[in-house]
């Protein structure tokens, strides 16, 4: 329970969260605690959806395991409601900013009309808005279980949030 306090006083927000969005985000993070530690010991990303129940508990999808670099969530069974998606970013990779969501991770949430929840190797929690494509971050560095080789370089420094053009700067890329 202290994580879960923790993690919501450093989301730094001058408003208190809704009992609803306070909810939401314990229910992930205690998820994402275990999907995290999962992923980075066995070098997958896993997905899955964040599902509202009749009763306006939280419940999330069946996890679907993909490779080093993607995962492909199962869709929502029929009478689901999906509000978000969720995904890990496996072991710590030179080759990938992993440390932050990706153009992909964001945009796909944008086309869906959904947020989106992104845990990295160092052991971040992202939020990522689905109407704004703005991202940040739920929980810094080491709130999650970290991968044994996570660092941030050399794409460093990992800002706390940041809007869809700074992503795509960040990669290097134009809209």
């Amino acid at each position: 329970m202290r994580f879960i306090a923790a993690l919501i006083l450093s989301l730094g927000l001058s408003t208190p969260l809704a009992a609803q969005d306070a909810e939401e985000m314990a229910f992930v993070a205690a998820m994402m605690e275990s999907m995290n530690r999962l992923s980075v010991t066995f070098n997958r990303e896993v997905c899955g959806y964040i599902l509202r129940r009749a009763d306006g508990g939280y419940e999330s999808s069946k996890a679907s395991w993909g490779g080093h670099a993607s995962c492909a969530s199962t869709p929502v069974a029929d009478g689901q409601v999906a509000i978000a998606s969720w995904h890990t970013h496996a072991a710590y990779a030179a080759e990938y900013d992993n440390e932050v969501p990706s153009i992909q991770d964001v945009e796909g949430d944008m086309r869906q009309g959904i947020n989106g929840w992104v845990s990295t190797p160092g052991g971040r929690l992202w939020f990522v808005d689905g109407q704004t494509g703005f991202i940040r971050q739920a929980c810094g560095r080491g709130c999650l279980p970290v991968g044994p080789n996570a660092q941030d370089a050399p794409h460093d420094p990992v800002p706390p949030s940041m809007s869809l053009d700074q992503l795509y700067m960040r990669f290097g890329r134009s809209r």
